[in-house]
Order: C-alpha cells, then structure tokens, then sequence
C-alpha cells in the first residue's frame, strides 16, 4: 500500500502511525466485508496521487500534516511541563531555603534562650553563694564571738580561782624602806642544826606495812610542808606596791638528774598531799629526771616555795641562791653523826651520839623578817624532832 511506503520514508523524523485496526474494527463479525467500504475510501485518496504526479497521496499529505501539528503541540507541552518542573523546583528550593532559615531563626531562638537560663541560673548560683558567704560569715562571726566570750569567762574565771588561792596586804613600813633602799631583794640567812632518830625510827615503822618505803626525804618535804601552812605569811610575793600571800602552797623540789644534774620540778597544792602521795610524786620526778624526761620550762617553772635536799651528794649546808618570785628558800644538807648533849640528867655519859642536819632558811627580808624566819625554823625542827605532828 502506497501508506506504507510514506511511513517508511518518514520514518526517521517523525513518529510512527498506528496502522492496526481499531478495536472497533475487531470486534466486528468476521461476516462483516471491510472491503467494500475501505476500498472506495482509499481509491479516492490514491486518486489525488495521480493528478498531483508529486508522488504523494492526499492522505499521506493529511497525515504528514497531522504529523508536523501533532510534533510542534507535543513541543509547546515539552516546554510547558518543563516550565512547569523548573516552577516546582523553584517553589521547592524556595521551599527548602525559607525552611531552613526558619530553622536557623528557631535555633538562634533557642540559644539565645538557653543563654538566657544560663544566664539566669549563674546569677542565681552567685546569688545564693552570695547568701551562703554572709551566712557563712555570719556564723563565723557569732563563733567567734562566742570563743572569745568563752575565752573572757575562762580568763576571768582563771583570775577568780587564782585570786582564791591568795591575798594582797599592804607591806609595812620597814619592808618599803628596805624595797627602796640600794640593795633591792635584802636577803637573809638562818640555820638550825636538828636532830632525826626520832623521824627516822617513824620512817621505819611506816615502811613495815608500806610496799613502797618512805625516804627521810619525803618526810622532810612534808614537815617544811607543814611549817608552811603554819607560817602563811612566809608562802608570800612582793608586787611592788604589796605583798601577795597564797593560800596553795606549791613547792619546787630538787631532784638529782643524769650526771650530777639538779632540777627543781614544781609540785602544785603539795600541802594538800599526804605522805604516800607526796612519795609517789617525788619518786615519779626522780626516775623521769635521771631519765632525762623532765620538761625543764613547763614543770620546772617557779611555785611559791623551795625545798633544796643536797643530802645525798654528801653536802653539810649551803646557801642557795633564792628565786625572785618566792620570800624564801629551805636548804637542807646531809645527815651526820654528831655528840649531843644527854637529856638524862642523871646519866654519867654527858653526851650521846645522835644523826643531825643542818637547816638553812634563805629569806627576802622584806617578806620574812629575823622574827618570822626563827618562828618558821623552830616550827620546822618542832616537826622533825616530834614526827608524830607528821601523820596528823
């Protein structure tokens, strides 16, 4: 057919027809004869070929027609749909971009609000660490005022106990002309010699039923103890514009250390002790001073009273040095054999043998006068030579 040969020459530019037979034709019964209605119809389609003489059929030229309209509206659709696509792409990027910056805008919000809180809780944070200093430092401050309060009531009451344990008299006249005269601490010496056997015959008895024995030390500490307490005036100190007399008497004793050396370790209230007591503490002083465990400065410091004991180191008497806190000093030397006279009248033998010390009493005159150092060492030989007056 002369249609096939145009759909072959153009082919190659255009899109091919389609020659199948509708479906419409299809179902037509196959009783039906097409042909005597399409062959007339093509008859005068071939009709126009001849009179044209161009080779061409007036239906190949309507078709080619067709053909071209068809191609030039599938073209204004190309450029319609892509138009179209590159609208909708534009939206979409358009889309894309003001989402985005909306999402930026809200993360910027949200940074700038979260700064914000921050910002917020710091300052509350320094707020309250604010709050938290000045309570702070006012706690403190109410501590230590309290300490402080606490340390004047303690303070006072030191000065309240210690003012117990003394009183102040105005010094007599000859005391204030001795005080202002060139030689301005008098010091004054007085000795009696005293006889022991009776003091070491108790020592003996009481070391029967004691586990740890008495030394003639011990005894001799508690008799110059005792004198003490009998003469108060004597546990006394000069303050300038009057005389301070205490009411403890607190002792220091000499204690024998490593290599021959001497200490003089304070016993605080040691008239308030008795015999065993007063042993214990003297022996405890002993054993820590040989073993050089003695605090020199803080056991060591000055009381109101001295008992120096240089018996065993074989010494007869000695004036020591007094302190100058203290009104007076007791030296006590050795024991030694001596002849004394007899008690017994009527005894042939005049004298007899008995064991005696020496006893020096180193007073401040302005304090202790000849009158009141007799009266102490009378007092103190009273004791020795009468021991019972010990136990009581």
């Amino acid at each position: 057919m002369k249609m096939n040969g145009w759909k072959a020459n153009w082919s190659d530019s255009d899109p091919e027809f389609d020659t199948t037979e509708p479906k419409s034709c299809q179902s037509v019964p196959t009783t039906f004869n097409c042909g005597a209605i399409i062959d007339p119809i093509l008859g005068i389609f071939n009709k126009g070929k001849d009179e044209t003489g161009d080779g061409f059929s007036l239906l190949d030229q309507a078709m080619f027609k067709c053909s071209r309209e068809d191609l030039k509206e599938n073209k204004e659709e190309q450029e319609e749909r892509k138009k179209r696509e590159i609208d909708s792409e534009v939206q979409r990027l358009v889309a894309i971009e003001l989402e985005k910056r909306m999402e930026e805008e809200e993360d910027k919000k949200r940074i700038e609000e979260t700064q914000r809180r921050e910002e917020e809780l710091e300052m509350k944070r320094k707020i309250e660490e604010q709050k938290e200093e000045e309570i702070r430092n006012a706690v403190l401050s109410a501590i230590m005022e309290c300490e402080e309060r606490a340390a004047e009531e303690a303070r006072q009451e030191e000065i309240r106990r210690f003012a117990e344990t003394y009183s102040d008299i105005q010094p007599t006249k000859q005391a204030l002309r001795r005080a202002n005269s060139k030689n301005a601490s008098p010091i004054q010496q007085y000795s009696v010699d005293v006889r022991i056997d009776a003091l070491d015959e108790l020592r003996n008895i009481l070391n029967r039923t004691l586990e740890d024995g008495l030394t003639l030390d011990d005894l001799l500490l508690r008799a110059s103890l005792l004198t003490m307490r009998a003469i108060p005036s004597a546990n006394a100190r000069w303050m300038d514009d009057h005389v301070r007399i205490f009411k403890k008497i607190d002792v220091n004793v000499s204690v024998q250390g490593a290599e021959y050396s001497i200490f003089t370790p304070r016993i605080d209230d040691a008239a308030a002790k008795g015999l065993r007591e007063l042993s214990e503490t003297l022996r405890s002083m002993e054993e820590r001073a040989k073993n050089g465990q003695l605090a020199d400065d803080e056991e060591c410091e000055p009381g109101t009273f001295c008992v120096q004991n240089l018996g065993k180191l074989g010494v007869k008497s000695f004036t020591p040095i007094l302190p100058d806190d203290q009104a007076c000093l007791l030296a006590v030397g050795s024991p030694e054999q001596r002849a004394i006279p007899s008690d017994d009248k009527k005894s042939k033998v005049p004298y007899v043998m008995g064991t005696m010390i020496t006893a020096t009493l180193v007073c401040d005159d302005k304090l202790v006068d000849a009158v009141t150092g007799s009266k102490w060492l009378n007092t103190y030989k009273n004791h020795i030579e009468n021991p019972t007056t010990l136990l009581l």
